[in-house]
């Protein structure tokens, strides 16, 4: 079923159940989602490895964890389980996670266990694509990767898996590496009781040409028509979402698979060659979570967060679309990066203010925090951000 599905999201993208054409039905309003504010936060694999220092201690500061979470009405998090081509759990298809390869439990299972005790849903955090980020060196790579061994195998045809580009990714065009990753989500839903899967927003790492000349020429002359490979690269990544909703569907109607795409609508078609609105228009995600990391008076008026959030309005809220929900940058609070830092650097609000807009938001679920760290820091910014951010949820529950 999984293959069937990709192969025809390669031909003609995803085509949800009764609209044979794809399109969506715009103008006819799902759900009114006002007043409603529901609060995620983003666990990256860095804080969940800081954690896995022994069983013990690891199951000490994860219940702390979930302390803080419900300190700030937290009702989900996204667990990295996958970064780096790796698993935190023992994987039949991934190298485990260096981290937690030496102890003897699974925190993944803790994790959701945990969790479900306290009435927090469990979203397992992928990458799907990338392997090493600042690097071309194979040699860093763990034996066990998947990259590692395509690159060094004495198959040299299946060499074409695996990109270079300032850091080492899984090639989106290549059957194999979609077939890994589905496999991979289907061992995730297969052996754990999470609530969802989600993807962030790494697809292609660069839009040159050349980057995978020999698998689009490999295309190209086998196709009577070929798409131009613009195109031809937002088909392949059509295909492994549309593969990804399939197996997560398939094994319950219940489980979530939502994407977290880049803030610009523009930038995540032409660039990373994520077409989110055919996602949204054909059913193939249940939520995206665009990543609208910017503060209300960014000099660039398209990137302030308003301008942001109605572009995603428009794309998400109406006929077949997905839940929407914000990404929220609480790792920006206190910043002496330029220009964010002419608003973050002093101010105490923002992510209430930013929480209370997508409250009362008609078309808005809710958001997510990024990331853990940076919402329970001891900063004295961070404290008054997270404060402030407490008075907010206090009044959506005494609505």
């Amino acid at each position: 079923m999984i293959s069937l599905c990709v192969c025809l999201a390669l031909l003609s993208g995803c085509t949800p159940a009764g609209n044979e054409s794809g399109n969506s039905s715009y103008g006819e309003k799902i759900t009114d989602y006002s007043g409603t504010a529901s609060a995620g936060i983003w666990i990256s694999y860095s804080e969940i490895n800081s954690m896995l220092k022994s069983e013990n201690g690891f199951k000490a500061e994860f219940d702390n964890a979930l302390d803080n979470c419900e300190s700030v009405g937290t009702d989900e998090i996204y667990v990295h389980v996958r970064a780096f081509c790796d698993s935190l759990y023992k994987s039949q298809y991934y190298p485990q996670t260096a981290a937690a390869r030496e102890l003897d439990f699974d925190p993944l299972e803790y994790i959701t266990e945990k969790s479900h005790e306290r009435g927090i849903k469990v979203h397992a955090w992928i990458n799907p694509y990338r392997v090493q980020s600042a690097s071309e060196d194979i040699s860093s790579l763990d034996p066990q990767s998947p990259a590692y061994i395509w690159l060094t195998d004495d198959d040299t045809d299946n060499d074409v898996n695996v990109l270079k580009c300032s850091g080492i990714y899984l090639n989106p065009a290549e059957y194999e590496v979609r077939e890994l990753v589905i496999n991979g989500v289907r061992e995730i839903l297969e052996k754990y009781d999470v609530d969802g899967i989600h993807f962030d927003d790494y697809f292609y790492p660069s839009a040159d040409p050349e980057l995978d000349r020999q698998s689009y020429d490999k295309y190209t002359a086998e196709t009577e028509n070929p798409l131009p490979l613009d195109d031809w690269r937002r088909a392949n990544v059509n295909a492994l979402i549309s593969g990804v909703y399939t197996a997560v569907k398939f094994h319950s109607k219940d489980t979530v698979f939502s994407v977290s795409p880049a803030a610009s609508v523009e930038n995540n078609y032409s660039e990373l060659f994520a077409d989110v609105k055919s996602w949204i228009e054909s059913g193939c995600v249940d939520c995206i979570i665009p990543q609208l990391y910017f503060g209300f008076s960014y000099p660039d008026d398209e990137y302030k967060f308003e301008n942001l959030l109605e572009q995603w309005t428009q794309m998400a809220s109406y006929g077949k679309g997905a839940r929407l929900k914000i990404g929220l940058a609480f790792y920006k609070t206190g910043t002496d990066q330029q220009p964010d830092n002419e608003e973050w650097g002093t101010a105490t609000d923002i992510i209430a203010r930013q929480a209370e807009i997508c409250r009362d938001n008609e078309n808005t679920e809710g958001y997510v925090l990024f990331s853990y760290s940076s919402v329970f820091s001891d900063g004295e910014l961070n404290i008054k951000q997270r404060e402030n951010l407490k008075k907010i949820i206090t009044e959506t529950e005494n609505d």
